[in-house]
Protein backbone atom coordinates (compact mmCIF):
# COMPACT_ATOMS: atom_id res chain seq x y z
CA UNK A 1 0.00 0.00 0.00
CA UNK A 2 0.64 3.61 -0.72
CA UNK A 3 0.50 4.54 3.09
CA UNK A 4 3.11 1.73 3.89
CA UNK A 5 5.82 3.53 1.86
CA UNK A 6 5.18 6.89 2.64
CA UNK A 7 5.54 6.00 6.12
CA UNK A 8 8.57 4.13 5.63
CA UNK A 9 10.47 7.34 3.59
CA UNK A 10 9.17 9.36 5.96
CA UNK A 11 10.96 7.17 8.53
CA UNK A 12 13.97 7.10 6.64
CA UNK A 13 14.44 10.72 6.44
CA UNK A 14 13.74 11.18 10.59
CA UNK A 15 16.54 8.58 10.91
CA UNK A 16 19.05 10.52 8.27
CA UNK A 17 18.37 13.92 9.95
CA UNK A 18 19.30 12.24 13.40
CA UNK A 19 22.52 10.81 12.00
CA UNK A 20 23.67 13.78 11.19
CA UNK A 21 23.67 14.93 14.79
CA UNK A 22 25.96 11.79 15.87
CA UNK A 23 29.36 12.97 14.66
CA UNK A 24 28.89 16.49 16.16
CA UNK A 25 28.19 14.75 19.79
CA UNK A 26 30.77 12.36 19.31
CA UNK A 27 33.43 15.86 19.02
CA UNK A 28 34.37 15.23 15.65
CA UNK A 29 35.40 18.79 13.58
CA UNK A 30 35.55 19.92 10.10
CA UNK A 31 37.73 22.53 8.83
CA UNK A 32 36.61 25.71 7.21
CA UNK A 33 36.75 24.43 3.85
CA UNK A 34 35.18 21.28 4.78
CA UNK A 35 32.50 22.94 6.09
CA UNK A 36 31.73 24.68 2.83
CA UNK A 37 32.22 21.28 0.69
CA UNK A 38 29.74 19.43 2.47
CA UNK A 39 26.97 22.53 2.39
CA UNK A 40 28.10 22.82 -1.68
CA UNK A 41 27.33 18.79 -1.60
CA UNK A 42 23.78 19.45 0.15
CA UNK A 43 22.84 22.50 -2.28
CA UNK A 44 23.70 20.07 -5.01
CA UNK A 45 21.30 17.56 -4.26
CA UNK A 46 18.72 19.87 -3.24
CA UNK A 47 18.94 21.10 -7.20
CA UNK A 48 19.00 18.27 -8.55
CA UNK A 49 15.90 16.75 -6.92
CA UNK A 50 14.24 19.89 -7.64
CA UNK A 51 14.56 19.83 -11.13
CA UNK A 52 14.12 16.24 -11.54
CA UNK A 53 10.95 16.63 -9.25
CA UNK A 54 9.67 19.32 -11.90
CA UNK A 55 10.69 17.23 -14.93
CA UNK A 56 9.02 13.50 -13.57
CA UNK A 57 6.22 15.16 -11.93
CA UNK A 58 4.27 16.64 -14.95
CA UNK A 59 1.91 19.51 -14.54
CA UNK A 60 1.95 20.83 -17.88
CA UNK A 61 2.12 24.48 -18.75
CA UNK A 62 1.04 25.52 -14.93
CA UNK A 63 4.54 23.83 -13.35
CA UNK A 64 6.76 26.80 -13.58
CA UNK A 65 3.80 28.88 -12.06
CA UNK A 66 3.77 26.40 -8.93
CA UNK A 67 7.49 26.51 -8.66
CA UNK A 68 7.48 30.34 -8.59
CA UNK A 69 5.06 30.17 -5.87
CA UNK A 70 7.61 27.81 -3.92
CA UNK A 71 10.49 30.53 -4.68
CA UNK A 72 8.38 33.48 -3.46
CA UNK A 73 6.59 31.96 -0.59
CA UNK A 74 9.69 30.62 0.41
CA UNK A 75 11.36 34.19 0.20
CA UNK A 76 8.74 35.57 2.22
CA UNK A 77 9.35 33.39 5.24
CA UNK A 78 12.58 34.12 5.74
CA UNK A 79 11.86 37.68 5.49
CA UNK A 80 9.31 37.81 8.39
CA UNK A 81 10.31 34.32 10.45
CA UNK A 82 13.32 35.31 12.53
CA UNK A 83 16.64 32.48 12.13
CA UNK A 84 20.04 32.19 12.87
CA UNK A 85 22.45 31.13 9.84
CA UNK A 86 25.83 29.30 10.94
CA UNK A 87 27.42 32.08 8.31
CA UNK A 88 25.23 34.90 7.57
CA UNK A 89 24.06 35.16 10.66
CA UNK A 90 21.28 36.62 11.66
CA UNK A 91 17.71 37.21 9.49
CA UNK A 92 14.22 38.35 10.19
CA UNK A 93 12.97 40.94 11.65
CA UNK A 94 15.23 43.31 13.68
CA UNK A 95 13.02 43.47 17.00
CA UNK A 96 12.64 39.56 17.23
CA UNK A 97 16.86 39.59 17.44
CA UNK A 98 17.30 40.25 21.11
CA UNK A 99 14.18 39.30 22.45
CA UNK A 100 14.70 35.31 20.98
CA UNK A 101 17.36 32.83 21.90
CA UNK A 102 19.96 31.55 19.66
CA UNK A 103 18.52 28.03 20.49
CA UNK A 104 15.22 28.93 18.79
CA UNK A 105 16.86 31.37 16.07
CA UNK A 106 18.72 28.42 14.72
CA UNK A 107 15.58 25.64 15.22
CA UNK A 108 13.32 28.08 12.77
CA UNK A 109 16.48 27.82 10.14
CA UNK A 110 16.11 24.13 10.63
CA UNK A 111 12.67 24.15 10.07
CA UNK A 112 12.18 26.56 7.72
CA UNK A 113 14.73 23.95 5.47
CA UNK A 114 13.17 21.10 6.10
CA UNK A 115 9.20 21.33 5.74
CA UNK A 116 10.00 21.84 1.77
CA UNK A 117 12.50 18.79 1.59
CA UNK A 118 9.55 16.66 3.75
CA UNK A 119 7.22 17.91 1.03
CA UNK A 120 9.37 17.02 -1.46
CA UNK A 121 9.50 13.43 -0.44
CA UNK A 122 6.14 13.22 0.74
CA UNK A 123 4.44 14.12 -3.23
CA UNK A 124 7.27 12.55 -4.80
CA UNK A 125 6.18 9.03 -3.23
CA UNK A 126 2.56 9.47 -4.23
CA UNK A 127 3.22 10.40 -7.63
CA UNK A 128 5.79 7.35 -8.18
CA UNK A 129 6.94 4.88 -5.50
CA UNK A 130 10.42 4.59 -7.22
CA UNK A 131 10.94 8.12 -7.82
CA UNK A 132 9.68 8.90 -4.41
CA UNK A 133 12.72 6.52 -2.75
CA UNK A 134 15.13 8.27 -4.83
CA UNK A 135 13.90 11.14 -3.56
CA UNK A 136 13.97 10.41 0.04
CA UNK A 137 17.59 8.82 0.00
CA UNK A 138 19.16 11.96 -2.13
CA UNK A 139 17.34 14.40 0.87
CA UNK A 140 18.12 12.03 3.40
CA UNK A 141 21.99 12.34 2.78
CA UNK A 142 21.57 16.20 2.58
CA UNK A 143 19.75 15.55 6.06
CA UNK A 144 23.00 13.93 7.33
CA UNK A 145 24.99 17.37 6.23
CA UNK A 146 22.04 19.76 7.51
CA UNK A 147 21.81 18.39 10.88
CA UNK A 148 25.65 18.09 11.47
CA UNK A 149 25.88 21.67 10.70
CA UNK A 150 23.46 23.01 12.42
CA UNK A 151 24.25 20.99 15.12
CA UNK A 152 27.70 22.61 15.42
CA UNK A 153 27.07 26.30 17.37
CA UNK A 154 25.28 24.04 20.34
CA UNK A 155 28.55 21.83 20.68
CA UNK A 156 30.44 25.44 20.57
CA UNK A 157 28.53 26.50 23.37
CA UNK A 158 28.61 23.41 25.22
CA UNK A 159 25.24 22.46 25.27
CA UNK A 160 25.19 18.90 23.88
CA UNK A 161 21.81 18.24 24.83
CA UNK A 162 20.60 21.07 22.77
CA UNK A 163 22.10 19.85 19.50
CA UNK A 164 20.18 16.46 20.13
CA UNK A 165 16.55 18.18 20.74
CA UNK A 166 16.99 20.84 17.50
CA UNK A 167 17.85 17.23 15.66
CA UNK A 168 14.56 15.73 16.94
CA UNK A 169 12.93 18.79 16.21
CA UNK A 170 14.18 19.44 12.89
CA UNK A 171 13.51 15.88 11.78
CA UNK A 172 10.27 15.52 13.23
CA UNK A 173 9.27 18.86 11.13
CA UNK A 174 10.22 16.92 7.92
CA UNK A 175 8.64 14.05 8.63
CA UNK A 176 5.44 15.73 9.49
CA UNK A 177 5.54 17.60 6.06
CA UNK A 178 6.13 14.86 4.55
CA UNK A 179 3.23 12.88 6.06
CA UNK A 180 1.23 15.20 5.50
CA UNK A 181 1.67 16.18 1.78
CA UNK A 182 1.63 12.56 1.57
CA UNK A 183 -1.63 12.39 2.66
CA UNK A 184 -3.12 15.54 0.72
CA UNK A 185 -1.97 13.79 -2.33
CA UNK A 186 -3.69 11.09 -1.48
CA UNK A 187 -7.53 12.60 -1.06
CA UNK A 188 -7.00 15.45 -3.56
CA UNK A 189 -5.78 13.72 -6.92
CA UNK A 190 -3.47 16.95 -8.61
CA UNK A 191 -2.68 18.56 -5.29
CA UNK A 192 0.63 16.10 -5.11
CA UNK A 193 1.84 17.40 -8.23
CA UNK A 194 1.27 21.17 -7.29
CA UNK A 195 2.97 20.26 -4.19
CA UNK A 196 5.97 18.93 -5.48
CA UNK A 197 6.28 22.10 -7.98
CA UNK A 198 5.46 24.49 -4.60
CA UNK A 199 8.46 22.36 -2.70
CA UNK A 200 10.62 22.41 -5.80
CA UNK A 201 10.86 26.34 -6.07
CA UNK A 202 11.39 26.51 -2.36
CA UNK A 203 14.45 24.24 -2.11
CA UNK A 204 16.33 25.91 -4.87
CA UNK A 205 15.52 29.19 -3.19
CA UNK A 206 17.51 27.73 -0.51
CA UNK A 207 20.18 27.15 -2.33
CA UNK A 208 20.64 30.09 -4.76
CA UNK A 209 19.78 31.99 -1.16
CA UNK A 210 21.90 30.86 1.60
CA UNK A 211 23.79 27.44 0.27
CA UNK A 212 25.74 29.14 -2.48
CA UNK A 213 26.45 32.66 -0.72
CA UNK A 214 27.60 31.15 2.79
CA UNK A 215 30.03 28.21 0.73
CA UNK A 216 31.38 30.68 -1.94
CA UNK A 217 32.65 33.55 0.82
CA UNK A 218 36.01 32.07 0.72
CA UNK A 219 36.80 28.43 -0.37
CA UNK A 220 35.50 28.80 -4.10
CA UNK A 221 37.33 25.45 -5.25
CA UNK A 222 35.72 23.39 -2.39
CA UNK A 223 32.19 24.84 -2.50
CA UNK A 224 32.06 24.13 -6.34
CA UNK A 225 33.25 20.62 -5.70
CA UNK A 226 30.63 19.77 -3.18
CA UNK A 227 28.08 20.96 -5.15
CA UNK A 228 29.53 18.40 -8.44
CA UNK A 229 29.44 15.50 -6.19
CA UNK A 230 26.18 16.53 -4.85
CA UNK A 231 24.80 17.10 -8.26
CA UNK A 232 26.31 13.38 -9.27
CA UNK A 233 24.78 11.63 -6.51
CA UNK A 234 21.37 12.77 -6.85
CA UNK A 235 21.45 12.14 -10.83
CA UNK A 236 23.06 8.41 -9.34
CA UNK A 237 20.46 7.94 -7.13
CA UNK A 238 17.61 8.65 -9.51
CA UNK A 239 19.17 6.50 -12.34
CA UNK A 240 19.89 3.21 -10.10
CA UNK A 241 16.48 3.64 -7.98
CA UNK A 242 14.25 5.77 -9.60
Amino acid sequence: MIGDVLLVNTLIIFALSIVGIIPVLVGFRFTDSGIDATLGFSGGVMLTVSFSMIYETGGGILQPLFFGVGFTVMWILEAIVPHEHMIKGYEGPVFFRQKLKMAWLIAFSMILHNIPEGLTVGSSTIIDQALGFSTTIAIGLQDIVEGFMAGLPYIIMGRRMSALLLSLLAASAEAGAALASGYIGTLYKGLDTILAGVSSGAMVFIVVHEVIPETHREHFSESTIGVLLGVMTALLLEYYLG
